[in-house]
């Protein structure tokens, strides 16, 4: 079996470190505080969530629910997203359970049918029965607040609902969110300077209503460690030197080193010990993978973006980004297009940016990307 996952939920033995992290947010979350998670995309949030959730005081002690609101572009999805959660993590408590929070939602009692097979309600609700997002979101959080158990609502991406048409969703939930007793919440996301505007500017509704975490890399010590105890528990071996090689090729970001070593066990002889070339060999198989879907981005940008994403690529880290020394540098036109180029693609969600004091490191946000530009342009 691969012991670097992926994708679903990672079993205890096979999650990496994140002691502090967890032990803080149960800590917070026990203690009724949100949260706000930040990390740059990939870094493990979502799998510390659920690591968080698999804590014996939290599973024992809460209704735990998990939504990832990236494609939603409305009220009206988000509160179908949130019930169809409510809904199927119920099921496997019982009927009584499922009753009390359907007993809730008078406002789409029309859309629910009973399955003849195991006769519990089904909660077969399309979007289009969804008339009343803002009666169903309250009938949603009225259920959260008398569920019978304490709960957690994490809603990952959650600087989405800055992008919906309807115009109070920030103020609307934070009415809601500040009445709770039964229900704490993590804000979980990537986009930093929306997320920062929504939670840190006295003008919004959210101000000041988390505790904050900003989720960073797993010190290299530790995951080298992680790698090579994989590799051996498998009769294997990864040379200190390959695993080193990973976690600096994209300097410890979580999901690009799992998946490069991910790969590198899936694919390589297991007879044979893994070296650096092997790791070098690997990393252009995966960007050669992904040479289709790279080339789909960089033809939907326009050129002044697509010239300062290869700028900012090619310096990796890069600061001072709209100074006329990093302009001449890479021929850019001018420190106002770049500035212009620069926001456009953090809404995209293609950089990325960390802070130091006062000053913004900007990144390509998907690190497999970043070396496909390098290698390209």
């Amino acid at each position: 079996m691969n012991p670097f996952y992926i994708t679903g939920i990672v079993p205890e033995p096979f999650f990496c470190d994140r002691e502090k992290e967890t032990c803080w947010l149960v800590q917070t979350l026990e203690n009724k505080a949100n949260v706000l998670l930040t990390s740059p995309r990939r870094m493990g949030k979502t799998q510390l969530i659920r690591h968080v959730y698999a804590q014996p005081s939290i599973k024992d002690n809460y209704f735990t629910f998990y939504i990832d609101i990236y494609p939603t572009t409305s009220l009206q999805e988000l509160v179908l997203f949130m019930g169809k959660e409510i809904y199927s993590s119920l099921v496997s408590k019982g009927k009584t359970f499922i009753d009390r929070f359907l007993s809730c939602l008078r406002s789409l009692t029309g859309s629910f049918s009973y399955d003849p097979a195991s006769g519990l309600p089904a909660f077969n609700v399309k979007l289009g029965d969804v008339q009343s997002p803002e009666l169903t979101l309250q009938e949603i959080f009225k259920y959260l607040e008398q569920a019978g158990k304490p709960c957690i609502f994490a809603i990952d991406e959650f600087q989405q609902i800055a992008r919906y048409p309807e115009k109070n969703v920030e103020a609307l939930l934070r009415s809601y969110v500040q009445q709770m007793s039964n229900c704490q919440f993590i804000y979980a996301g990537s986009n930093r300077h929306i997320l920062e505007n929504m939670f840190l500017s006295p003008a919004k509704p959210f101000y000041n209503s988390a505790e904050q975490m900003y989720l960073d890399r797993i010190p290299k010590d530790v995951y080298v460690d992680f790698a090579i105890r994989r590799f051996e528990d498998a009769g294997r071996i990864l040379t200190s030197e390959a695993a080193n090689l990973a976690y600096d090729l994209f300097e410890g970001h979580t999901y690009y080193v799992h998946n490069l070593l991910h790969n590198a066990f899936a694919y390589l002889d297991p007879h044979a010990a893994v070296c650096e070339q092997d790791i070098l060999k690997t990393l252009s198989d995966l960007l050669d993978e992904k040479d289709h879907a790279f080339s789909a981005i960089m033809n939907r940008i326009n050129y002044q973006q697509k010239e300062t994403i290869v700028a900012i690529a090619k310096e990796g880290k890069a600061v001072g980004v709209t100074s006329v020394a990093f302009v001449k540098r890479h021929a850019l036109k001018s420190p106002s297009s770049v500035q212009y180029a620069i926001s456009s693609l953090l809404d995209a969600q293609l950089l990325t940016y960390e802070t130091a004091g006062r000053v913004k490191i900007f990144s390509v946000a998907d690190r497999f990307f970043e070396k496909w530009i390098i290698q390209k342009y």
